[in-house]
């Protein structure tokens, strides 16, 4: 029943993000190798898809995930989640969601786990923190186990060099979950406490990407004090904007809070990404621009500027706006973005993405710039 489970819930993300209209659709396909403790390596098939729609300070996204190997590690994951940024407070933003999975374990009764978060975030530039908490039940047999957590972290950018610092405090009644771990001795009994450290580096070098997590974690309520460590590594090749080749493997901790289990893991896929084709986003090319417009009540219009380049990368906008000053672009998910009121009238814009050369974007006529160089044409009614 997992295989058909994990189906269903893939078929009704798919179903949701057509019927909603949404501005992009990822989908990610691939293989892995994955190992539990106690168990042999085996294979799975990967199948992932992302659902993203953007409204005025409101972006929703929705995402589903199947791995599927015919045995215990079959998992089905779903996650619903809306970020909102404050007109008054713009550098503040809150990011609220929740999550389910259907999943099997080895040696662990087949069951499902919910969850659900919220989290604060500061961002001024390219550097920001964050404060956040979550709360999720784990059905196994019959028996609601619960989980708390509670997160905090900084990040900033640098360059094309990026970095996260994150800390994480868990409590949890899902002792079967730590007990199945890389090392069985680790028995825990009832409530038990886990703090993880995990740092991110992530580099980007031309058309290449390359990220490295490292997690420490010391624990409390079990037979031996849980002093463990993880790495995991990745790298995304970039054939264009919106066609990347990726590779990622190395070890996860068990995460009470979602049922996810101790693994090692290799795996490998393909990861395309899907523009709503409508007469606002017109068409992306290899530097991945597009220039939304919607009228505003008072006269002129909100150009809304997105671009797909990597999320370490430097990216900035100009045009008649900003009196040809170079702004920098702010991250928010996965593109770069930019919103600027202009009035009625022709209207220029082009993009950067580290320091090369102005471009317009993909669904503007091209025209020269005041420098010579090449801008997006838009007229404002």
């Amino acid at each position: 029943m997992r295989g058909p489970a994990a189906a269903c819930l893939l078929f009704a993300a798919i179903h949701t993000a057509a019927a909603q209209a949404p501005d992009e659709i990822r989908v990610e396909s691939g293989i892995a190798e994955v190992r539990q403790a106690g168990t042999r390596s085996r294979l799975a098939g990967l199948m992932g898809l992302t659902w993203r729609r953007t409204r005025e300070r409101i972006v929703t996204t929705a995402s589903g995930s199947v791995t599927a190997a015919r045995d215990s590690i079959d998992t089905a994951q779903g996650l619903l989640a809306l970020r909102y940024q404050f007109a008054k407070w713009p550098h503040w933003r809150v990011e609220s969601g929740i999550a389910g999975a259907r999943f099997g374990l080895n040696a662990i009764a087949t069951g499902g786990n919910g969850a659900a978060f919220t989290r604060v975030q500061h961002v001024h530039g390219a550097r920001g923190v964050w404060a956040g908490a979550a709360t999720g039940v784990t059905e196994r047999d019959g028996n609601g186990l619960r989980s708390s957590a509670y997160d905090f972290g900084v990040w900033g950018e640098f360059s094309r060099t990026s970095g996260t610092l994150a800390g994480v405090v868990t409590r949890s009644f899902d002792t079967d979950l730590l007990a199945a771990s890389s090392r069985p001795s680790r028995r825990p009994f009832g409530l038990y406490v886990v703090r993880d450290a995990t740092l991110t580096v992530q580099q980007t070098l031309s058309a290449v990407d390359l990220a490295a997590i490292a997690t420490l974690r010391r624990g409390e309520g079990v037979t031996t004090k849980v002093n463990d460590r993880a790495l995991m590594l990745a790298a995304a090749l970039y054939l264009s904007p919106v066609v990347a080749l990726t590779v990622s493997g190395g070890r996860q901790l068990a995460d009470p809070l979602r049922a996810l289990p101790d693994a090692k893991f290799l795996a490998a896929s393909v990861r395309v990404l899907f523009l709503r084709r409508d007469p606002t986003v017109l068409q992306i090319d290899k530097y991945g621009a597009i220039t939304l417009m919607k009228a505003d009540p008072d006269g002129g219009a909100t150009l809304t500027i997105r671009v797909l380049a990597n999320a370490s990368a430097r990216v900035e906008a100009y045009g008649t706006f900003s009196g040809w000053q170079p702004v920098r672009m702010e991250w928010v998910l996965d593109a770069w973005e930019l919103q600027v009121h202009v009035p009625p009238g022709p209207q220029r814009v082009a993009v950067r993405i580290n320091g090369s050369q102005w471009r317009a974007p993909a669904n503007l006529t091209k025209v020269t710039d005041e420098f010579g160089g090449e801008a997006g044409l838009v007229v404002v009614p």
